[in-house]
């Protein structure tokens, strides 16, 4: 597993530069959970926490590596963009960026994947948490787009 980890982090620092710079790796997966984290360092604002932008940031590529993987373990060659997203935070992030995104509880991940198996547009809505230490830091939802070329 970590080697498949290694990977899709090698291939986001080659397809979204940005995430090279921020120090993004993708360092947990279960099947139902995916863990990012980011340095500290490149990611720290004038307050000497994690900047709004960089956990927005991570967040949005913890789910599109998620949905990757899933589409990798499904055996389809669906694509994914983010077409909506919003963040709340709740308190400052005074160390490395932590992101957790997890599969849907209210059932609409499986009709998700049976769409993009089948060759089908799909669209689902995946919550990726922001946490320091244990507590939730940040809570974001995106609405991400499956398609294929």
């Amino acid at each position: 597993m970590a080697f498949r980890l290694d990977v899709l982090t090698q291939t986001l620092h080659r397809e979204v530069p940005l995430t090279r710079q921020m120090g993004v790796n993708v360092v947990g997966y279960d099947g139902d959970k995916l863990t990012a984290t980011a340095d500290f360092g490149p990611n720290v604002n004038i307050h000497g926490t994690a900047f709004g932008g960089s956990q927005f940031s991570i967040c949005a590529v913890a789910g599109w590596a998620m949905l990757h993987l899933k589409y990798e373990e499904a055996g389809v060659q669906a694509l994914s963009v983010l077409g909506d997203a919003s963040i709340k935070y709740f308190s400052p992030v005074k160390g490395e960026i932590r992101a957790l995104c997890h599969l849907p509880e209210d059932g609409t991940f499986e009709p998700f994947m049976k769409r993009v198996g089948n060759g089908e547009r799909a669209a689902i809505t995946l919550i990726t948490e922001i946490l320091s230490g244990d507590k939730v830091a940040a809570r974001f939802q995106g609405r991400y787009s499956a398609f294929f070329e």
